[in-house]
């Protein structure tokens, strides 16, 4: 699997954010920064677990029968799942690094 350039991007500043914040909670451990490591992933995998969920075209039967209930109005609009169906890899790439670096400093502070 390629990573887009700007999962690294975003991946490398939600750490360098993470490293920063652990500094100045002064409580430098690698334990620590894993925890902050994790809630930024806990971000970037439930907005892209959302927009998984939509694009694969699961409430599209719920979207289906509440327009048919409301017949009255006669706008089409879009379907939930073409909402995310392009943009849940973008959250959801920089969820997985996160997690594993997450992982990782909670391994090295275990050892």
């Amino acid at each position: 699997m390629r990573f887009k350039k700007s999962s690294w991007i975003i991946s490398l500043t939600s750490l360098l954010v993470g490293i920063l914040l652990t500094i100045i909670q002064k409580d430098f451990s690698l334990t620590a920064l894993s925890d902050n490591l994790f809630l930024f992933t806990l971000f970037f995998l439930i907005i892209g677990g959302f927009l998984w969920v939509f694009s694969s075209g699961f409430f599209d039967n719920f979207q289906r029968s509440f327009k048919k209930k409301n017949k009255k109005t006669k706008t089409e609009g879009m379907k939930l799942s073409e909402v995310g169906r392009s943009s849940f890899r973008f959250w959801l790439e920089p969820a997985g690094i996160l997690l594993l670096l997450s992982l990782l400093t909670l391994l090295l502070a275990i050892f």
